[in-house]
């Protein structure tokens, strides 16, 4: 999927995902950041943000796994494969 329809689609949600989640003040503060994101004019911005975000998942995915607590575990996945996909696309286009 190209990183404009990601956007329109997908943002709002994977925000959302992080946010009911993370008490972290960065990691809040990045998924907003997202949600107002004016791509291609913050290209770098974005993709600072979602590298930033990417690797925090990574991090943090086998706690919402394990996690009892946790709601929502799909919505989590799915808002980590999404980072990973936007991740992929930027690195490429940067080559």
């Amino acid at each position: 999927m190209e990183i404009e329809k990601i956007l329109m689609v997908e943002i709002e949600g994977l925000s959302q995902t992080i946010k009911q989640y993370s008490n972290d003040n960065y990691i809040v503060s990045y998924a907003n950041q997202l949600t107002s994101i004016e791509y291609p004019k913050d290209k770098i911005k974005f993709s600072l943000l979602v590298e930033r975000l990417f690797e925090w998942y990574c991090d943090e995915i086998e706690n919402i796994k394990k996690s009892e607590f946790t709601l929502s575990k799909d919505a989590h996945y799915k808002s980590l494969s999404i980072l990973k996909e936007l991740n992929n696309i930027l690195q490429d286009s940067s080559k």
